[in-house]
């Protein structure tokens, strides 16, 4: 730390052996400095504050009615484009620029001075711009910020009335397209219906699904036509056998002649059922009765076989109720048998029609399909075309109200009094400073291009050899005087030099009419 310490000690005094040489040079360069500064033409900024509402009161109640457009999207792409050459080009035609091109080269210059002048600066949360510009004129600086505000409000409000002209002469035409798209798709569609009048579908579906109805109807019919002839030959075999006899009066014969033998066949069977209570079925009594049970019943058969044999006459048949019934019966069962097989008939040619026709209806079906869907398409297209054409409409009667964004200049513009640059008090410090900085760095290289040895550490360190011993330089008072002399001298070109820069940054520049010729 301390070998540190003695070679910055070292740097230092080697440095301050030429300190004259910092002093001219600081003097010179701040000087030069001074002068160029003071040379340089004022700058005059005008700035203006613009406010962008856009939370319109109107845009929770249109929403889903009206198209909802980003107003601060589109004034942050105005600000962007602000600065193209085409709108520069008419901000300087609007502030009188173009008179000073002669061919457009200079009018390229004139664009790209206000491009580099022009400064647009936002804040998101509170949606205020800035804009401002500077120029040796200051009465051209508020011409050109005047006429970039007119721009700014005027180019956002116009884009979004004429990019909501484009879409509504777009959807009209979209409209009209699909209209005419409309109207051929139900003309295709008619003449198709038309033509294919009895190949088409109906509510029952399609093809295949029709084909199966009706062979599943044709299988109902025959189940009941079978059914119908079951019945019909059912009627026709009592009619014919002994069935119809029953309620006339070789019935009521029939009845008086067994009724004798019933009554002693329930007596019997009463008289078996009691001894069975006591005796088993071996026993002689109990098998005796049973043998007088079957003979009477064998002669009850008997006498049923001979009463039915007699027969009724055809007066008592055509008095029977129950004859007349069945009758009716079977001819009711006719008729239906007979309206069933004509339904049959009917189903049966269906079947075969359709069956001959497998490879015509389908491709119809599905030509109609692809026509309904052409029409469904073409009609849903243009549904949407016309809510949003109705929306775009919407949205234009807002803007043209005025409600949806509001433009408010907080801070209007000014014609400045005062320069804003260029800063001289910090480019005076500044000149002085960098003077003084490449002063003591010539110093320091000759201090180091030509070393000198001020201590034996050094001396020993560089050659390597000890140090025996050092030897003082006594100074008398002639040289003490001149050293005196030579310091106060250097403190005042110092002091001089200073003063010199609070002279200049008060006086705002060296206003010399020698320095203004040279520098002229």
């Amino acid at each position: 730390m301390q070998e540190i310490l003695n070679q910055v000690l070292g740097y230092v005094r080697s440095t301050w052996r030429y300190r004259w040489i910092v002093l001219i040079v600081a003097w010179i360069i701040s000087l030069a400095g001074w002068a160029h500064v003071t040379q340089l033409p004022d700058q005059y900024r005008a700035s203006a504050q613009v406010h962008v509402d856009t939370q319109s009161m109107l845009r929770p109640l249109l929403r889903g009615l009206a198209v909802d457009t980003n107003i601060s999207q589109r004034v942050e792409f105005m600000t962007r484009t602000m600065l193209t050459g085409p709108n520069l080009e008419e901000v300087a035609r609007e502030v009188d620029l173009h008179l000073q091109a002669r061919d457009d080269s200079d009018m390229q210059r004139i664009v790209n001075r206000l491009r580099s002048g022009i400064n647009i600066s936002s804040t998101r949360q509170n949606d205020v711009y800035t804009i401002s510009y500077t120029h040796g004129n200051p009465q051209h600086s508020y011409d050109v910020v005047q006429a970039l505000i007119n721009r700014f409000v005027e180019g956002a409000l116009g884009d979004t009335r004429a990019g909501t002209d484009h879409a509504q002469r777009f959807l009209q035409q979209q409209i009209e397209e699909y209209e005419q798209r409309l109207t051929a798709a139900e003309r295709r569609l008619a003449d198709f219906r038309r033509d294919n009048a009895g190949l088409l579908p109906g509510e029952g579906g399609t093809y295949y699904s029709r084909l199966q109805q009706a062979r599943n109807q044709m299988e109902e019919t025959q189940q009941r036509l079978r059914e119908a002839e079951n019945r019909r030959n059912e009627i026709r075999r009592q009619i014919a056998g002994e069935e119809p006899t029953f309620g006339i009066m070789g019935g009521t014969r029939t009845s008086q002649a067994t009724a004798a033998i019933d009554s002693r066949i329930q007596n019997l069977q009463s008289r078996l059922d009691e001894l069975l209570l006591t005796y088993t079925e071996r026993h002689p009594d109990v098998q005796s009765i049973r043998r007088t049970i079957e003979d009477l019943e064998e002669q009850r058969e008997e006498e049923i076989m001979l009463a039915r044999q007699s027969g009724p006459t055809p007066e008592q048949l055509d008095t029977n109720p129950v004859y007349q019934q069945m009758r009716m019966s079977l001819s009711n069962v006719e008729v239906e048998i007979a309206s069933l097989s004509s339904r049959l008939q009917r189903q049966q040619e269906t079947v075969e029609n359709l069956q001959g026709m497998v490879n015509v209806i389908p491709e119809v079906e599905a030509e109609l399909k692809r026509l309904d869907r052409d029409y469904n398409i073409n009609q849903q297209q243009y549904n949407q075309l016309l809510q949003r054409r109705e929306s775009a409409a919407i949205s234009r009667r807002v803007e043209e109200g005025g409600d949806q964004v509001q433009f408010r200049v907080i801070e209007p513009a000014r014609v400045p009094s005062s320069p804003s640059a260029p800063n001289r008090p910090a480019m005076f410090s500044a000149s002085l400073v960098g003077g003084l900085a490449v002063g003591a760095g010539l110093a320091f290289l000759i201090g180091l291009l030509r070393p000198v040895f001020d201590n034996r550490r050094t001396l020993n360190s560089v050659t390597g050899f000890p140090v025996l011993g050092v030897v003082s330089q006594v100074s008398n008072a002639r040289i003490k005087r001149r050293e005196r002399i030579e310091l106060a001298a250097f403190a005042s070109f110092g002091g001089l030099l200073i003063l010199t820069y609070f002279v200049v940054v008060a006086a705002g520049g060296i206003h010399l009419p020698i320095v203004e010729r040279l520098l002229g």
